[in-house]
């Protein structure tokens, strides 16, 4: 492979033609000869069509001469024929539609000095398809609409996909494909997720095809870049290997630049072979790069946009980086049992090839990943906060909360079942006021088709694009805006509130405080039918189980925060101060059917005698528990927790809802929200007590939300997420 061949003739092969109208006597070394060449070219450089031409040099002299041909880059010259003191040169058809040049050189041999230079040039074909660019045979990533990708190489390896916050992914209208976004803090290490995998060193065939010599290539977008941190795109370095960084700031004298780095050497010990190219990643641009190690040249070399831009001597074997780390990272790098060097940009495709790629296919590359007339912006987004499901309707706004915007900000939405759907919809940025720190960012929302479907969001600075996220947006005529209701978990225990322990009398009157819907607390029965609350069989700091227990022997036990034990007659005295406000509560799961009906008869009698049955809710993970509840209660609220009933099960029972673990039951069934609706009973979602899962309920359309962290949520419900059209 010849790398930046120099435009000089080279003597590599030649033809030496004595003219047959020379004379004898004139090889006299005094004497002057006269020595030009013409052509029936219309320049000295002419040019010859496609369909091919005969080019016919006429030699002027009184000496002898000759011509030489480089015949390294013109073999399709035929038939070069000599006509005393003609030159005529056969010019084919050309039948690529590449323009092909060729140099020759008349010399006097009477003079040696005398030299006339002549390069032929023909004009590509018109007819001939274009050149194909090479085709990534070990591994060529495409990324899917749902967060996976797949190889799409003749090897088919699996690409593993490990979700996480610091990955998103979105479809490119310049690229024409779903792309992967990587918000890691660059050079981050031990990162478990937010990356792909594909694992190559029990594929014989990947393996010696990187042994024998290889080519990468990436396109990429690095979001942020101080210099003082590696961080790779795609890579697969651990003690060895090969792949693309970003090198730290003064590595080998560069700049913090983008690197091809493989491991090579002729002793098998590591040896990083560093072609640089002295390209420094602007924050926002879009760079392709390929990478190519040549082990028969021993070279290494780095393109960046189709130019070479790096060399680097790399004699030897490919040394692979060391057991459990011989895989290759998507925005990061492969290390044991974790990633590394994590990336802060977008991967919009990654390739191996088992060949040394030349400047040629390198140029082809790039010319079909090309991005012209770009305008980097630097994108300075954070804190993003969205319904990730909602139902809307023509008109309706739809709110973003982040930081980073600026006036002028637009957001694209991409169908991601089609990509050709897609708009562009105007957004009103509110800058943050009070307490509040997120700036706002309002889209309004064109008529669209009924029905559900996910589109992918985009924030649009002029030309430039970032992923802000993915929603599902379910249309109707009647879109039903979810508010869910908010339960404190426990009543106010946490979250801006000291000196209060959960099931505390302190914990409800700092809920009533907030002005929610309710507060939630477990009760037990002891053997002499006191009903107390607390969340434990036990009390924290004694032994004594509270249903195998009298009254008298745990009444003076004390909580964390120095209440005695409460009985459930002073939590409904309490629960009696607020009217507004219901009382969830949960009868624990006793050790015997016959406890557990025994509890459910002391807090019906309980309520009944507080006058207090229109205040109180009821939960139970005892599904018997639950419809004695309702058969004692019929109009009460009655609420299942267990998780492990279909909400059509327990509306043919006549219970008025399900209350299920977020976590582990609604993130993984969201179905189920819709269902229970469809089947008229309420759902309530726990313990969600993180920001973006209180998100997600609301998106999910829960009627109620469970939480540790009720003032939170209540801040978050007061802002609009999805409004109306006046």
């Amino acid at each position: 492979m010849k790398k930046g061949f120099l435009s000089v003739f080279l003597f590599t092969a030649f033809a030496l033609v004595l003219s047959t109208s020379c004379k004898d006597d004139e090889t006299a070394e005094w004497k002057d000869f006269d020595f030009s060449v013409t052509s029936n070219l219309t320049t000295e450089t002419g040019t010859v069509p496609y369909e091919g031409a005969t080019v016919v040099f006429t030699v002027t002299t009184n000496g002898k001469w000759t011509y030489a041909i480089d015949q390294s880059k013109t073999n399709w010259f035929t038939r070069p024929t000599v006509d005393g003191m003609t030159l005529a040169i056969v010019i084919p058809e050309n039948s690529v539609s590449k323009e092909r040049s060729g140099a020759l050189r008349f010399i006097s041999v009477s003079d040696p000095t005398l030299i006339e230079e002549f390069t032929i040039t023909q004009d590509p074909s018109p007819e001939a398809p274009e050149p194909e660019a090479p085709k990534a045979d070990l591994l060529d990533v495409v990324f899917h609409a749902d967060g996976t990708a797949e190889d799409v190489s003749p090897l088919k390896n699996e690409v593993i996909s490990y979700p996480g916050a610091a990955l998103t992914y979105y479809y490119h209208d310049v690229y024409k494909r779903i792309v992967s976004n990587y918000t890691h803090t660059p050079g981050q290490g031990s990162r478990t997720n937010s990356y792909y995998r594909v694992d190559y060193y029990q594929n014989e065939t990947f393996k010696n095809g990187l042994d024998d010599g290889h080519s990468m290539e990436v396109v990429l977008r690095s979001n942020k870049n101080d210099g003082t941190k590696e961080y790779k795109p795609f890579s697969a370095h651990e003690a060895g290997g090969t792949g693309f960084l970003i090198c730290k700031e003064g590595q080998g004298g560069h700049s913090a630049c983008i690197t091809f780095l493989p491991n090579v050497s002729t002793t098998g010990s590591s040896k990083w072979i560093w072609a640089q190219s002295d390209v420094y990643p602007e924050p926002g641009r879009y760079y392709h790069v390929v990478g190519v190690w040549d082990k028969t040249e021993g070279k290494a070399y780095i393109y960046v946009d189709g130019e070479l831009k790096g060399t680097a001597d790399a004699v030897g074997n490919l040394n692979h980086a060391k057991d459990g780390a011989r895989w290759f990272a998507l925005g990061g790098d492969s290390a044991v049992g974790s990633m590394g060097n994590a990336w802060n940009g977008e991967v919009v495709l990654a390739r191996i090839f088992d060949d040394a790629l030349t400047d040629e296919q390198v140029a082809l590359l790039y010319k079909d990943a090309k991005f012209e007339n770009q305008a980097p912006v630097e994108f300075a987004v954070s804190n993003l906060t969205y319904l990730a499901r909602c139902e809307i309707g023509a008109g309706y706004t739809y709110t973003i909360y982040g930081n980073g915007f600026e006036t002028g900000d637009k957001v694209r939405f991409t169908s991601a079942t089609d990509v050709t759907a897609a708009f562009t919809a105007d957004a009103a940025l509110t800058e943050p006021s009070g307490e509040a720190t997120q700036q706002s960012l309002a889209a309004t929302l064109p008529a669209l088709p009924n029905g559900q479907d996910r589109y992918f969001m985009t924030l649009v600075r002029g030309s430039s694009q970032y992923p802000l996220g993915i929603v599902e947006f379910t249309v109707s005529d009647n879109p039903r805006i979810a508010t869910p209701k908010i339960i404190a978990h426990r009543g106010q225990h946490q979250d801006g509130v000291q000196d209060a322990t959960e099931n505390s009398i302190a914990a409800l009157a700092n809920a009533q405080k907030l002005g929610i819907y309710g507060a939630e607390f477990d009760v037990w029965i002891t053997t002499d039918d006191v009903l107390v609350i607390n969340h434990n069989a036990t009390v924290a700091g004694s032994d004594l189980k509270i249903e195998e227990s009298a009254y008298a022997q745990i009444k003076d036990l004390t909580l964390a925060n120095g209440e005695v034990l409460p009985t459930f007659d002073a939590y409904l005295e309490q629960g009696a101060k607020d009217a507004a406000m219901k009382l969830i509560c949960e009868i624990k799961t006793h050790s015997s059917a016959s406890i557990n009906t025994r509890a459910v008869n002391a807090v019906v009698a309980a309520v009944k005698a507080k006058s207090m049955e229109a205040r109180v809710d009821y939960i139970a993970f005892d599904y018997e528990v639950c419809k004695q509840l309702k058969a004692a209660m019929p109009t009460a609220s009655v609420q299942y927790l267990g998780g492990d009933k279909a909400p059509a099960e327990v509306a043919a029972d006549k219970l008025t809802g399900i209350d299920y673990q977020y976590s582990t039951v609604l993130s993984k069934k969201p179905e189920w929200v819709a269902e229970a609706h469809a089947s008229g009973i309420e759902v309530n979602a726990w313990t969600v007590n993180s920001t973006a899962d209180m998100i997600a309920c609301i998106g999910l359309g829960v009627d109620y939300i469970t939480t540790d962290n009720p003032a939170t949520l209540q801040k978050l419900l007061a802002r609009p997420f999805v409004t109306a059209p006046k």
